[in-house]
């Protein structure tokens, strides 16, 4: 009973505490999906590399385990299932792009090791591009 007549001749003050610390927890999370996304866009990249194309269920479960095991307790009381999730795929967009971007990048994941042109074909493309041919290329 005390505790109800405290809340009840201070609810003003404790409204003020409440808001105030569900603008801090939405601060921190705003603050550290940064941070999630860049973690996750190395995860993202090392699931593709592992496991390939055509295994996105496997992937998302993965990135989703290792992102729970590298992420401090704090932030997991702050991220559900579902804001990992759409973290992920967020992240995954992204990647994507930069696949599509970074050559560099393709190979390491190993998008370009799976179509190797013949050599008629690697001497058509360079005679067009004046130049050796890319992992595009193929």
């Amino acid at each position: 009973m005390k505790i109800l007549a405290f809340l009840l001749a201070n609810w003003d003050s404790v409204l003020v505490v409440l808001v105030f610390l569900g603008l801090i927890v939405a601060l921190v999370k705003r603050g550290e999906t940064a941070v999630l996304k860049k973690i996750l866009f190395g995860l993202v990249t090392q699931a593709e590399k592992e496991f390939g194309g055509g295994t996105g269920k496997l992937k998302l479960a993965t990135v989703s385990d290792w992102i729970y095991q590298r992420i401090p307790a704090v932030l997991k009381l702050l991220f559900g299932q579902k804001d990992i999730e759409s973290l992920i795929e967020s992240a995954l967009e992204e990647a994507k792009k930069a696949w599509g971007n970074n050559e560099k990048i393709a190979v390491y994941i190993g998008q370009c090791a799976a179509i190797e042109p013949t050599p008629a074909e690697m001497d058509e493309i360079a005679a067009k591009r004046n130049t050796e041919p890319s992992c595009w290329d193929r």
